[in-house]
């Protein structure tokens, strides 16, 4: 997943009073790295209303609509931990790595994902550390 992440787009210490305001603040971010248009962020929380995109152990992983590709510049991802934990639908959300693909690697970026979240030292590293760089080469690794 080389360079998918950059330094700007990791929040360690963020707050969102609400599901949708996390998940708009993912998309904001994305929106400020230049990876997607305005209309992505409408996506991400239109497809979170179809389906959470909650993946449990206090993570999520907001991304746009399959039609809210055309909205997006480039892939990337955003990594936005909260100081506080935002209720998601009854449960509770410490980290949200918010997607914007571009093609159709959406499948492959949420698998190699899956497998750093799984391995208890990388989510870890994740969930805690206070170097945004140590949690950018984790990421980019």
């Amino acid at each position: 997943m080389s360079n998918l992440l950059v330094l700007a787009g990791i929040r360690i210490d963020a707050t969102a009073s609400s599901q949708e305001e996390a998940v708009r603040l993912c998309g904001s971010v994305l929106q400020e790295l230049g990876a997607v248009g305005p209309e992505y962020l409408d996506a991400m929380v239109a497809r979170e209303n179809i389906i959470s995109s909650y993946m449990g152990e206090g993570v999520a992983l907001p991304h746009g609509t399959d039609d809210s590709r055309k909205y997006v510049n480039f892939t990337q991802l955003v990594f936005v931990r909260f100081a506080n934990p935002v209720d998601w639908e009854g449960e509770k959300v410490k980290l949200c790595i918010g997607i914007a693909a571009k093609g159709d690697e959406h499948g492959e970026l949420l698998g190699n994902l899956a497998d750093k979240l799984l391995d208890e030292s990388s989510y870890s590293t994740l969930m805690n550390s206070a170097s945004e760089q140590e949690i950018l080469d984790l990421i980019n690794a």
